[in-house]
């Protein structure tokens, strides 16, 4: 029941079940970052952090833990499906809404991309013998195969 009365006011009828747990999340979570990507932006953060690599995590799973309360605010206050479409558009103005669900649909598209370019160029560099553009296949394999045996 959300803080507002029910799904009904927003003109929601209630039709996917509700069967998240814990371990479906976690399952979510590591697929969708790629399990490259610290490979890939590894160098990135040495240089960024002085060397200090576990400390600049530490202070991105803070805000990672402050966006996921956020999260679970909203999720109270509209619980429909939609995320940040949802959340920005009745929390602000549709047209906001409408912006931010094209950028986080950009973001879910482009990022793994990028992350398999920049892991692949990494690992050029490592295993000069064995060409960019293969490593780019071997990764997008990997991740479709994991990714179809769920």
């Amino acid at each position: 029941m959300s803080l507002h009365g029910g799904l009904a006011q927003y003109g929601y009828r209630q039709e996917l079940s509700r069967q998240l747990r814990f371990r479906d999340l976690l399952a979510y979570g590591l697929v969708y970052m790629v399990p490259i990507a610290p490979m890939a932006i590894f160098g990135s953060v040495y240089a960024g952090s002085g060397g200090m690599v576990a400390l600049a995590y530490v202070i991105g799973v803070v805000a990672l833990v402050f966006t996921a309360f956020s999260y679970a605010q909203m999720v109270r206050a509209f619980p429909m499906s939609g995320s940040v479409y949802n959340y920005a558009g009745r929390g602000i103005s549709p047209p906001v809404g409408f912006l931010a669900g094209w950028v986080i649909l950009l973001d879910y598209v482009l990022v793994p991309g990028l992350l398999y370019l920049v892991a692949s160029v990494a690992m050029h560099a490592t295993v000069p013998a064995v060409p960019v553009w293969l490593w780019l296949l071997g990764f997008v394999a990997v991740n479709t195969i994991v990714n179809s045996v769920g």
